[in-house]
């Protein structure tokens, strides 16, 4: 590499109806030695913020001096409903992360996808993709998508091989492409420093893994991977009061127990009652803290421990 530099380019989607610019912000750091390309996103959901402040402290305690490759960030990558703090795009209600490729000439939320795809994913040799809870829930866990040893390098104790992955995510795109991809769920809620740095770190250890940088890559602690996790959605929008607070996140919930009831904020019924599902209950996604909620949200993701790889 001829020249150690950091560049900073705003991609152009489209206009909004009052004439201001849609555009992507796509940040590069070249390293001094040649390696691979190294993309991360954060922020394809618009509540889901907490990856955009884990790739803040990634460029900003990144050494080009070590760096061996190039890493491209994409801190926002769903600028419009990160303005609405918003899950799907609020122009036109799609979710980002279910319409890759995209489309030039197709929804807002499309054309998004499309510049994505070909201003950032093309260009990668591996990629990392960042999401939350959002703005309520906390979640923790990797998943596996098409390089294990890359999602198992993140050091989280809980992945997820899914049966069924969904269709039009960056990472299906990726890994069709046969770039290794990892897509991690961290924090959401109050997005906790710990939850940031866990991140950071995730980061950074991942590419050790790539030889991307100098040193040993730290030993994942003990992980399991999950087969079966289930989403659960309240049915009935109200107040929801917990069962558990946020620190059940991670951890086992034996037997059928109360994950929360859903009440009537007005007349003080009790509308819903959800219940843990499995018999070993890991808690990978979770409502911990009193909250008004929507039918339809999400509200818990809980994993079977018994069907869970064990390595």
């Amino acid at each position: 590499m001829s020249q150690v530099k950091r560049e900073y380019n705003e991609i152009p989607v489209t206009h909004l109806s009052n004439g201001a610019k849609v555009t992507l912000p796509l940040h590069t750091i070249y390293g001094k030695e040649a390696g691979p390309v190294l993309g991360l996103s954060a922020v394809i959901h618009g509540d889901e913020i907490i990856g955009a402040e884990i790739l803040r402290r990634v460029y900003e305690r990144l050494n080009e001096e070590e760096l061996s490759g190039t890493v491209l960030l994409m801190p926002v990558a769903n600028p419009l409903a990160f303005e609405s703090l918003t899950r799907n795009t609020p122009l036109d209600m799609n979710n980002l992360n279910r319409v890759f490729p995209g489309d030039p000439q197709g929804w807002v939320t499309e054309q998004l996808a499309h510049a994505i795809v070909t201003n950032f994913l093309d260009k990668l040799d591996a990629y990392i993709d960042l999401h939350a809870g959002g703005a309520v829930p906390i979640v923790d866990y990797v998943y596996i998508q098409n390089d294990e040893a890359l999602s198992r390098a993140f050091n989280f104790p809980v992945l997820y091989r899914p049966a069924h992955p969904y269709e039009g995510t960056t990472a299906t795109y990726t890994s069709a492409k046969g770039i290794p991809s990892v897509t991690v769920e961290v924090g959401g809620g109050p997005n906790y420093e710990q939850a940031v740095e866990r991140g950071v770190e995730g980061i950074f250890n991942c590419m050790r893994h790539l030889k991307m940088l100098p040193g040993e890559v730290v030993p994942a602690p003990e992980q399991v991977v999950m087969t079966e996790i289930q989403i659960i959605r309240p049915t009935q929008g109200g107040l929801l009061v917990p069962g558990f607070d946020f620190n059940a996140v991670g951890s086992v919930i034996e037997g059928k127990q109360v994950l929360s009831r859903t009440y009537n904020p007005q007349t003080f019924e009790e509308l819903e009652v959800i219940h843990t599902p499995f018999e070993r209950n890991l808690v990978i996604l979770m409502r911990g803290q009193l909250n008004k909620v929507n039918p339809g949200d999400y509200g818990f993701m809980i994993g079977n421990l018994d069907t869970a790889e064990e390595a």
